[in-house]
């Protein structure tokens, strides 16, 4: 595992759109966070009953809620990583230098896994420098970094399914990025009031959405009709969307023609 891991790191680390992407998702979460803690403390000076959502533990809540905004952007790396190979027939290269295919379809997913942890470090890191100057506990509402974790899973096994079954990286990124900013949003609103409440949560990126909803939870308990599904539910629903995507995906790559 470690050989094949080290394999693909000789593949992009020289690899301009890498290094961009990367540096955007970094920047731009801690960035969001900054935002949004200024305009919190606007609303905060008249209206002193809010609680501070950058103070712990409610700022790992809010740093992940604010980060899944930017996670699509590793969504888009992983399509363009995967797209890359059937582009550029480094999945034939591979075989032949003496790869297995299940030895290829390892450093893929172990490559998506690298992305979620780096992910996850953000996060923990991020909520640790901005909880530290507004104080608490930092033991406190640590698991809400593995419900992170979770929903960027959840998020590039999907751009995962899309690179795995597209060969154009373009036609795969303007799907994903449309349905992970406007097209779930719409589908689950449309469900919540014409079908049944709470039956949008049910779609694969919604149900994390849920599961960490941060500032927006104060709209959506307003909004609500009805008992929201625990999150136990949500967490089960997101590892089986999970499993469906990595499994359609593992299928794929396995009986492709190459």
């Amino acid at each position: 595992m470690t050989q094949v891991l080290k394999i693909e790191w000789l593949k992009v680390k020289a690899y301009r759109t890498f290094w961009i992407l990367i540096g955007l998702f970094t920047v731009a979460g801690p960035l969001l966070c900054m935002a949004y803690q200024s305009l919190n403390r606007q609303v905060s000076s008249k209206l002193p009953l809010f609680k501070d959502p950058f103070a712990f533990p409610e700022v790992y809540e809010t740093t992940a809620w604010l980060t899944s905004y930017m996670t699509p952007v590793m969504g888009i790396l992983l399509i363009i990583l995967l797209t890359n190979e059937n582009n550029f027939r480094t999945i034939r290269q591979n075989i032949i230098d003496g790869w297995s295919r299940d030895q290829f379809i390892l450093a893929k997913f172990g490559v998506m896994i690298g992305m979620v942890l780096y992910i996850t470090l953000l996060v923990a890191l991020t909520a640790f420098v901005f909880g530290a100057q507004s104080g608490g506990s930092p033991s406190e509402g640590t698991s809400m970094i593995l419900l992170s974790a979770l929903q960027s899973l959840t998020y590039l096994s999907i751009a995962f399914f899309l690179g795995t079954f597209m060969k154009r990286s373009g036609i795969a990124i303007a799907i994903y990025v449309f349905y992970a900013y406007v097209g779930e949003f719409m589908i689950a609103a449309l469900l919540d009031f014409k079908v049944k409440t709470h039956s949008g949560a049910f779609l694969p990126m919604e149900c994390t959405d849920r599961l960490i909803s941060g500032g927006s939870k104060i709209i959506r308990q307003l909004a609500s009709r009805a008992t929201p599904p625990s999150n136990t539910v949500y967490a089960l629903t997101a590892v089986a969307y999970i499993l469906i995507f990595c499994y359609f995906s593992w299928r794929k790559m396995k009986k492709a023609d190459l």
